[in-house]
């Protein structure tokens, strides 16, 4: 395995790969079931469907693949090699403990539904991220369409603000895979450089109104004749994203939820003036607007060396006050009800600490933490073993994670797409929703 040193500017893992260089390229039977399976999946779909409805979803995706022993799930009393560098800390709720280093998460973990048994087979970055942001294993003859591209087709898009958006960048897992590019995330760049703007939301320099819809019809007349003699979806996904872009740089209200700078700056201190704090207040405005799905990405959790001093010194305070910052923001604003909060990565780390002090890839066993939208928050559910090595209750599949998404969404996770070559395929690969979230 390659060793790679990590800094705040480079988001590139252990495999070579950066997420900028990821940008270049481009149904169970019911009779397959036991009784015992299929009254639990009747149980399951009855508790998410009773449930209240996310009208959007906000994914802090954690590249790299974090350590759930020194966040989420530590191990107080394992022997060292185990429990590693970081104590553990009580937090708002009685018997969860967390990281020392999550303070600030830990005064909210009443809003927060910890999974501690989320596990696969995947350990490779690419292929792990693919499966966790697509609920499909990926295969070398089809891209499967991310979570946000799919929501991005099945409810559209509100007050003329992009349905998917990613910070600061989209990663190929991200993408919108067979069903077309329409569907991909409009990206912004990270809204903590002191630069910062957004790119493609204003009309350039010298171009007027005016000038911008003899544009809009030319296009579309050139669009209609290339639609006729090539009647592809890769048309149609080019007339989506002009339509949209049109609708954005037309609409006052889209193109002000952008703009951060317009918060007090008491507000923009709590969340964190990072990658993960601005992207969650970006996220949080955009939900308010009318955005359906948005992912903000941070880099550098691939910790093979230097695990604890880059936990403790950087990744851990950033995400803690951004993750806190953003849950409390949206209780006090009366929208966690209605926003599902996902904090993931696409694996765990090894139990024991390597001899460079760090963890390595481990996917049979890692965490994934959910807020908001009717979940039932200050609950753990599933367990891992001592070492945090497997789970030893209630394990929870990739799937599941899928369907849950989908199904807090009010989207039918059931529903087949067509690929280019007429083959049906569900929007998600089976799975059940997590039922327990909503118990």
């Amino acid at each position: 395995m390659k060793n790679v040193i990590l800094n705040n500017n480079v988001s590139r893992n252990c495999e070579g790969v950066s997420r900028r260089d990821v940008l270049k390229v481009g149904a169970l039977s019911f009779f397959g079931l036991t009784l015992p399976d299929f009254l639990a999946l009747q149980s399951a779909q009855a508790a998410a469907a009773s449930g209240p409805k996310a009208e959007a979803v906000i994914l802090l995706w954690c590249s790299g693949g974090p350590s759930h022993l020194d966040t989420f799930d530590p191990k107080p009393d394992a022997p060292s090699e185990i429990r590693g560098d970081f104590k553990a800390i009580s937090t708002n709720v009685d018997g969860i403990q967390l990281s020392e280093h999550l303070p600030n998460t830990a005064k909210v973990m009443d809003k927060i539904a910890l999974v501690r048994s989320l596990t696969s087979s995947i350990a490779a970055h690419e292929q792990a991220s693919q499966y966790l942001m697509t609920g499909y294993r990926p295969i070398p003859t089809l891209e499967y369409p991310s979570y946000g591209a799919v929501v991005a087709k099945e409810l559209g898009v509100r007050n003329s603000v992009p349905p998917y958006v990613a910070i600061p960048d989209v990663a190929r897992a991200g993408q919108s895979g067979f069903i077309g590019g329409g569907y991909n995330a409009f990206t912004v760049p990270d809204p903590s450089g002191p630069a910062f703007q957004v790119r493609g939301i204003n009309l350039p320099r010298g171009v007027d109104d005016q000038r911008i819809q003899r544009r809009r019809g030319f296009t579309a007349r050139m669009n209609n004749r290339f639609a006729q003699a090539l009647p592809d979806d890769s048309v149609k996904s080019v007339d989506t994203f002009y339509e949209r872009a049109f609708d954005l740089i037309h609409s006052s209200s889209a193109k002000k939820a952008f703009d951060v700078t317009e918060e007090p700056d008491a507000l923009r201190d709590r969340y964190g003036r990072t990658t993960y704090g601005q992207g969650a207040l970006l996220a949080r405005r955009l939900v308010e607007t009318g955005a359906r799905f948005i992912t903000i990405s941070k880099g550098g959790w691939d910790t093979h060396q230097q695990n604890f001093q880059t936990l403790s010194g950087r990744l851990l305070p950033e995400l803690d006050k951004a993750y806190a910052g953003l849950l409390t923001d949206l209780s006090e604003r009366g929208m966690l009800d209605k926003t599902l909060v996902i904090l993931m990565g696409e694996f765990g780390r090894t139990p024991k600490v390597n001899p460079r002090g760090g963890r390595d890839h481990w996917s049979r066993c890692r965490f994934a933490a959910f807020a908001g939208a009717g979940i039932r928050g200050g609950q753990v559910i599933g367990k891992s073993d001592k070492e945090g090595g497997v789970p030893a209750e209630r394990p929870v599949n990739v799937e599941d994670v899928s369907s849950t998404i989908y199904n807090a969404l009010g989207i039918d996770y059931h529903k087949q797409y067509m690929t280019p070559t007429g083959r049906p395929i569900h929007i998600a690969a089976g799975g059940t929703p997590i039922k327990e979230l909503y118990g």
